[in-house]
């Protein structure tokens, strides 16, 4: 193929996206493309040049054609695109796509949003089904998970200038790849077989001097043996900053907005908004060196300092405007994370036989993160007034309010630091496999995959509870040893170390501590080490902050194994219909897969702020036949251009649900070459994955609302009030106990939630229907729409405590396994008999999802004789329905409109080359979404003024110039988000990232050999 003006045979893909899977159409020579730009849609004819010359690879089938004949549709996204747009993070490229829209990327996985272990990691999501329903593959093959437990793949492993397109198909794809892919699959196609040298640095910051990033790539390879063997390797490194909320003026305490409730409408008024945006928003209750309530009615009335607790403006709920109480604002933590990665990868193969080709493909990645959360809280910490570090005016006051019962004191510990995550992953694939061909028809391939991934999670500033409340008991020595204050203030149980047994301190979920019950971290007495810890001030003495801290380091091993083997192909010219040949696959895999984790033996202990965390460790393995049948009926005929059908089954024995079955069917008609339609239905399965299974029983704490309470034992069905006097008999309570029963619980109880090892497998329904437009009259014009619909059934999913145990009294009766996750006192209780005391959470097969749509694709490319080549690419989405329902007979929760699920969704890409130059626009853009959930605005219409009610639309606006001087060298430099549009009122990275404009530039480097 003769080079391009621009950048060579790789820019004839600047390109998004592909609707045209389906299309029907002879793939001219590769010579018919020189010195064109394409349009910014992946054509038949394009996406030849991204595979090998003579056969076409389609995801979604293992059965490959010069004929893009499969009925489902395909959007394919070129690598090209990816430099194009500036991109360094391909989770946050591919989010700009209707169907990945709700993918979790840096900004969900920074400060405290990010779950433990979860800070870096960037998880794609398909048709916001889920990121555990989404099944990532890299060349058509599986790979292993970032996260321990489940199957999702961090993206960071993925090396961004290896990518050759980007392939996105949803819709349930089980029949093809097995479980996980129940919303569909997205498939990272490398370069294979690569020649020469390339390079790119690029370097980019926002236009307010911070978040910035580098990225550097280096990939060189060589054929040898006179063409049969090849070898490349590729070098990628990036770094992303870390970025703080103080950086941008808007989202610091005193600009930032909090919607609360309304306090001019105390009386409900339709015409009066019943939530207001505040601003310099702080939490009512609590201050960095203590809220005091001396006259004990959990209302602050003092701070650390002596002052006298401003209450500033009420502003509803749990906060206020302005005075004393802890800025809301300050409290989240970082807003992106720091990412280091670095991936490197081999790729080799060599023809051993004529037509046999022998393969291995190897990888190495380490991504580094590392992220600032919330600082540890407590919340009614009983003070004794012999605390020597309580100002006077407050012991006073304490002693007129209550007399000598003591203080309660709630504090933000910012003074302590916030707690952190830096993770480590390191992942380690290799591939080993031989393809080639059986017959000119049929070809084969057999591989090994074999997958680790290594994480190790440091969690900063992990704070002991049992040294926290011994160093806050702080006494004058002189004082506690004779009557007489000698100034020399220490821990109470360095000099009275039974002390601890006497104290009625309290942690962040409002029980007391039990110093006699727990295995301390420390041994009380003068050798202790504790230093007395000052509550009301936010400066420390040396060493108080050291040892109240440690540092966690929990670590985790995944591991899989997958063994493949087909053969494919057509079954020749003498069997057929009157079409074209009939293809053909069929094969066979085995998996297997374990999962480990394993936290530090500080975090089994239930001594340190956070719940108390076991070891997980589970496995499975699946043995699986798969086998798929393409049959062309009618080909070249009158009104009947192309009929074909084609269709798939899996079957699949795991080792932990028993046999599972999916299986999927097309077609495809087209009367004429310009018109095509297209269907697809499909029955796909996800079995539970290893921590849905295997998860240990670890602590947890929830709140509940009895529905055997007399306010709520008729909300429920016609048993529940039977139900209810059942479970009270059995426990044994009496008449009058159960006349006196209201279900109060005080505090947040504590808990147990894990995995389950019942639990079967989820079931997806899809179905999809579409037509493809390709007039001839309009030369280079390629149109799609496609409808689709996916309802899953018997989705995994944790219900909540308190439907728990609702389910459990409106059963037909109580033998069912929502009873037997409730514990309750016995009638024997002195205090609360018959009230619940614990519980266990168990993920459950009872939700279910579905989500409809239409997806539309247009691209066009205009080839001008003076004026260059332009090329326009538009990829929408309308989204019609989109409910979960989180156990059976609840009610069901539609999402459409609201955050990350918007109604419409248009991403569109122009491209105009001309000589040594190339110009790339990129718009983004989705409707507005709701603030607050769809249930809640219809029980609630005058919720917030209309002004407020949604998000903003995003409407961002990218460019990036490229200019070429020579073949071997261009230069680009680009900006992203021209506009600057900023983040909503009240948010902080929606409907766009706080980052703002972004400014970038870069340089490439390409050689066609390297000898």
């Amino acid at each position: 193929m003769a080079r391009t003006s621009i950048f060579g045979a790789s820019s004839l893909v600047l390109a998004t996206l592909l609707s045209a899977p389906a299309m029907a159409q002879d793939v001219p020579p590769a010579g018919a493309q020189d010195n064109q730009a394409s349009s910014p849609i992946l054509t038949p004819e394009e996406l030849s040049e991204t595979d090998s010359a003579d056969q076409i690879i389609v995801t979604g089938t293992r059965i490959r054609s010069q004929q893009f004949d499969q009925p489902n549709p395909v959007v394919s996204v070129s690598g090209d695109l990816i430099q194009n747009t500036g991109a360094t993070n391909i989770t946050g490229f591919l989010a700009d796509f209707p169907a990945l829209t709700g993918s979790s990327d840096s900004n969900d996985n920074s400060g405290s949003n990010a779950g433990i272990g979860g800070v870096g990691l960037n998880l794609l999501d398909l048709r916001n089904l889920g990121t555990q329903r989404t099944l990532v593959l890299v060349d058509g093959r599986r790979h292993v998970s970032s996260v321990p437990g489940s199957a999702s793949i961090d993206t960071n492993t993925i090396p961004l200038d290896l990518v050759v397109r980007t392939d996105i198909v949803t819709g349930g794809a089980s029949s093809i790849y097995g479980a996980d892919a129940v919303s569909g699959v997205v498939n990272f196609v490398l370069r294979q077989d690569f020649e020469g040298i390339t390079a790119r640095v690029q370097s980019g910051i926002s236009d307010e001097g911070d978040t910035g990033n580098q990225f550097l790539a280096v990939t060189a390879g060589q054929n040898f043996a006179g063409g049969r063997g090849n070898i490349a390797v590729s070098l990628e490194y990036s770094q992303e900053s870390r970025f703080l909320r103080e950086q941008r003026r808007r989202l610091r305490p005193e600009n930032f907005a909090t919607f609360s409730d309304n306090v001019n409408d105390p009386d409900d008024d339709p015409n009066v908004p019943d939530q207001i945006p505040y601003y310099d928003v702080r939490y009512f209750d609590s201050n960095p060196i203590g809220a005091i309530d001396t006259n004990l009615d959990f209302t602050p009335d003092f701070i650390g300092n002596g002052s006298v607790f401003d209450p500033g403006t009420y502003a509803g709920g749990i906060f206020q405007s302005g005075g004393s109480g802890t800025p809301v604002a300050t409290y989240g933590g970082e807003l992106l994370p720091r990412i280091e990665r670095f991936v490197s990868n081999l790729l080799f193969s060599y023809e051993v036989l004529p037509n046999i080709k022998a393969y291995v493909q190897g990888k190495y990645a380490r991504v580094e993160s590392d992220s600032e959360g919330q600082p540890t809280f407590d919340f009614t910490i009983l003070t004794p007034l012999d605390n020597a570090f309580l100002p006077d005016n407050i012991r006073a006051q304490a002693i007129a309010d209550a007399g000598n019962f003591g203080v309660l004191v709630n504090r933000d510990n910012l003074d302590i630091g916030r707690r952190g995550q830096n993770n480590k992953r390191e992942t380690y694939r290799s591939v080993v496999g031989v393809r080639g061909d059986v017959t000119s028809n049929v070809e084969f391939d057999v591989s090994y995959v074999y997958g680790r991934s290594d994480a190790r999670l440091l969690q900063t500033r992990t704070r002991f509870n049992d040294r926290f409340f011994a160093a806050i008991d702080a006494v004058d020595e002189g004082q506690v040893l004779n009557g007489t204050p000698n100034g020399n203030i220490v821990c109470r149980s360095n000099i009275a170390p039974a002390s601890l047994s006497n104290q009625p301190f309290y942690n962040f979920q409002s029980a007391p501590f039990d110093f006699d019950a727990q295995q301390l971290s420390f041994t009380p007495g003068p050798n202790s080490g504790c230093v007395p810890f000052n509550l009301f001030s936010d400066q420390q003495a040396p060493g108080a902050i050291d040892f109240l801290l440690t540092d966690a380091v929990d670590t985790s091993r995944i591991q899989q194994h997958v063994v493949n083997a087909f053969v494919s192909g057509t079954i020749g010219d003498n069997i057929r219909l009157w079409g074209d040949a009939i293809g053909f696959a069929v094969g066979g895999e085995y998996r297997f897969e374990k999962s480990e984790s394993f936290p530090d033996p500080v975090n089994t202990t239930g001594l340190t702020f956070g719940n108390a965390l076991f070891p997980e460790t589970g496995s499975f393995d699946v043995w699986e036949a798969f086998g798929e049948l393409n049959v062309p009926i009618i080909s070249n005929r009158p009104f009947a251009e192309e009929l074909s059908i084609n269709g798939a089954v899996r079957i699949s024995d795991y080792s932990t649900i028993g046999t599972a079955t999916t299986y999927s069917i097309g077609g495809i008609y087209a009367p004429i070459r310009d018109v095509r339609f297209r269907g697809t239905y499909a029955r796909a399965v996800r079995a539970p994955n290893i921590g849905e299974l295997f998860g240990p029983q670890n602590q947890t704490f929830s709140f509940i609302e009895d529905p055997c309470a007399p306010q709520n034992i008729n909300d429920g069905t016609s048993t529940r009030v039977a139900n209810c006097q059942a479970i009270f008999q059995q426990l044994g309570l009496n008449a009058q106990q159960i006349a006196d029963f209201t279900g109060d619980v005080s505090s947040s109880l504590p808990g147990l939630a894990g995995g389950n090892p019942d639990l079967s497998e989820e079931t997806a329904t899809t179905w999809t229907a579409g037509v493809v437009l390709r007039p001839s009259f309009i030369p280079r014009l390629n149109v799609s729409v496609d409808f689709y619909d996916v309802r899953i059934e018997d989705a995994i999913s944790t219900p909540a405590l308190d439907r728990v145990a609702e389910l459990c009294v409106d059963a037909p009766d109580l033998n069912n396994q929502f009873c037997d996750a409730i514990d309750r006192n016995p009638g024997t209780n002195p205090s609360a008999p018959g009230v619940v005391s614990g519980f266990r959470l168990l993920p459950q097969n009872v939700a279910e999802f579905t989500t409809r749509g239409i997806d539309f694709t247009v691209a066009y490319s205009l080839p001008t004789s003076s004026l260059g080549t332009f090329g326009v690419g538009i990829r929408g989405n309308y989204l019609d329905r989109l409910t979960f329902i989180a156990v059976p007979g609840g009610n069901t929760i539609n999402s459409k409109g609201t955050v990350n699920a918007p109604e419409w969704q248009v991403n569109a890409n122009v491209n105009w080359s001309i000589d040594k130059y190339l110009v790339t626009y990129r718009m983004n853009y989705f409707s507005k979404t709701s603030r607050f959930t769809n249930e809640q605005i219809a029980a609630d219409p005058d919720i917030v003024a209309p002004e407020f009610l949604y998000f903003d639309e995003r409407f961002t606006h990218d460019v990036q110039l490229a200019i070429a001087p020579n073949d071997r060298f261009s230069f680009y430099m680009g900006v992203n988000n021209v506009f600057n549009q900023e983040p909503d009122i009240g948010s902080t990275f929606y409907p766009v990232a706080a980052t703002g404009r972004y400014i970038y530039a870069g340089a490439r480097m390409s050689i066609d050999r390297l000898f």
